[in-house]
């Protein structure tokens, strides 16, 4: 079974399906990685992704992965600790503004998408994976 779809359906249905990855609006975040910890998922990370029609790109230099689990560490603490380590990593993540800047200035795919007047926002989503026990 695909980990994600052990998330409530009101957080499933708000995702956007890039291949085999599942990312969100920077506004559910946090509904989505509560979300996980009350499943018992622990959260590994992710990364930024611009995911258009026809097309994705990935700023995998921005990303808010957590560390791998400790040895001996019981799965509750690790979901613990890694909703607040990935929590802690994301609020850092730039702003929607300035990840856009920085897609367009990286991708020329994005930047000809920019010049055509396509919102790069509508696109921007943030990958999160997970892992259950």
């Amino acid at each position: 079974m695909i980990t994600e779809l052990k998330l409530p359906k009101n957080i499933l249905d708000k995702a956007v399906k890039s291949g085999q990855e599942f990312g969100w609006k920077r506004d559910d975040f946090v509904d989505v990685i509560d979300s996980a910890l009350s499943e018992n998922l622990a959260i590994i990370g992710g990364q930024v992704q611009f995911k258009l029609p026809d097309g994705t790109c990935e700023l995998y230099w921005k990303s808010y992965d957590s560390n791998d689990r400790l040895p001996g560490e019981n799965w509750t603490d690790y979901c613990l600790r890694t909703h607040h380590e990935c929590y802690e990593k994301f609020k850092r993540i730039d702003s929607n503004d300035i990840l856009i800047k920085e897609g367009i200035d990286s991708f020329d795919f994005l930047r000809e998408k920019n010049t055509n007047g396509v919102d790069l926002n509508v696109f921007l989503i943030f990958i999160i994976y997970f892992k259950d026990s």
